[in-house]
C-alpha cells in the first residue's frame, strides 16, 4: 500500500510541476518595462538602483520635464536609492531625454497592469 501511495504522490507532483496554470501565458507575454529604455550608461545605472525597489512600468509610462525628473530621482534617492550625485544627475538626465514631455508613451504602456508590484 505505501508503494502504490508513493507512485501516486511521485504521479501527482510531476503532473504539478508540468501542467502549467492557465493565466502562465498571459505573464510570460507581459510587457517589459526596461526594453523601452534607450542604450545608455544610465540605462545600466537603473536597471542596478531602481529595480532593487520596484519594477520600471510607471517610470517608463511617465512623461516629464528635467525639474520634474530631477525631483522624483532626489525623493528615490531619499526613499533609499543607492545612487551617488554623479549618478543621480546621470539618471535625471538620461530620464530627461527618454521621457520627456514631447515623447509619445507606446500603447502597450498605457494599459494599466493587473498586478507585477514589488
Amino acid at each position: 500500500m505505501k508503494a502504490i501511495s508513493t507512485v501516486l504522490l511521485l504521479i501527482a507532483g510531476a503532473t504539478v510541476f508540468t501542467v502549467r496554470p492557465h493565466g502562465q501565458e498571459a505573464r510570460e507575454k507581459q510587457i517589459l518595462p526596461q526594453s523601452y529604455l534607450p542604450d545608455g550608461q544610465a540605462r545600466d545605472v537603473m536597471l542596478q538602483s531602481c529595480v532593487q525597489c520596484h519594477d520600471l512600468r510607471n517610470t517608463v509610462s511617465q512623461r516629464k520635464t528635467l525639474t520634474g525628473w530631477k525631483r522624483t530621482v532626489d525623493e528615490m534617492i531619499w526613499r533609499g536609492a543607492p545612487l551617488m550625485a554623479d549618478e543621480a544627475e546621470q539618471v535625471t538626465k538620461y530620464l530627461a531625454a527618454s521621457f520627456g514631455r514631447d515623447k509619445p508613451i507606446h500603447d502597450e504602456l498605457k494599459k494599466k497592469s493587473a498586478g507585477n508590484k514589488r
